[in-house]
């Protein structure tokens, strides 16, 4: 039985919120603040969160930047914050989906099973060694090793891109297809959400993520990957 976890501060949202999700047949575990979140995401480290962004004791895009800083966990927002800056911001922190809380119960429920459906397949990362050049990325122990730079660690969702990118080392790689293949769907926000995923590898792997040499953009089409 899947585990969410709400992060709501109104009691009433959080309890109506809980018994649906509870009558479609998940665990549920709540929490009324960003702190105790946080703590209940990296302890029991549940299979997806629906965030409310307005929290009485911390921001929920600071939760979801603090989430996103080690986890791949798939990241609801849920808020009355409707804003289409608001959702564009929460999208790139790296939510995988942003709902208004006036949504149908019904689509609510429906929604958290494809973000549930689309996580799982992106969770399955390749298991071979890759060997590009200098570069050398081995998705069992999700780390990336260069010639010139120690390992660094990579969350599974890295692993997958990173993955995508070298078996293809000096190919263009469309933005489309990299969610495809990596996220397992598509939808308007995709440049967005791959653009956020390749800034963090950069800033891992790249010497100035600013100025990369590796992980390169072919502006308006996508990436590819030079060793």
């Amino acid at each position: 039985m899947p585990h969410i976890h709400l992060v709501d501060s109104d009691s009433t949202a959080l309890t109506a919120t809980a018994a649906l999700l509870e009558r479609a047949r998940y665990h549920v575990s709540q929490s009324n603040g960003g702190r105790d979140a946080l703590r209940t995401v990296f302890g029991s480290l549940p299979d997806l969160v629906i965030l409310e962004a307005e929290l009485p004791d911390q921001d929920g895009f600071e939760v979801l930047r603090r989430i996103r800083r080690s986890s791949d966990i798939p990241v609801i927002f849920y808020s009355w914050r409707a804003r289409t800056e608001d959702r564009i911001l929460g999208l790139r922190l790296g939510a995988d989906d942003y709902v208004p809380k006036d949504i149908p119960s019904a689509e609510l429920a429906a929604r958290v099973g494809a973000v549930l459906r689309r996580c799982e397949r992106a969770r399955r990362p390749p298991t071979e060694r890759l060997n590009c050049g200098a570069w050398t990325l081995d998705p069992a122990g999700q780390i990336c090793v260069a010639a010139d730079r120690p390992a660094v660690e990579l969350t599974p969702r890295e692993v997958h891109l990173l993955s995508f990118l070298m078996k293809r080392s000096g190919q263009v790689c469309t933005t489309g297809q990299i969610v495809h293949h990596v996220w397992g769907y598509t939808a308007r926000q995709s440049r967005s959400i791959v653009a956020t995923s390749v800034w963090r590898l950069r800033a891992k792997l790249e010497h100035d993520a600013d100025q990369p040499r590796h992980i390169l953009t072919v502006r308006n089409v996508g990436y590819t990957f030079v060793p």
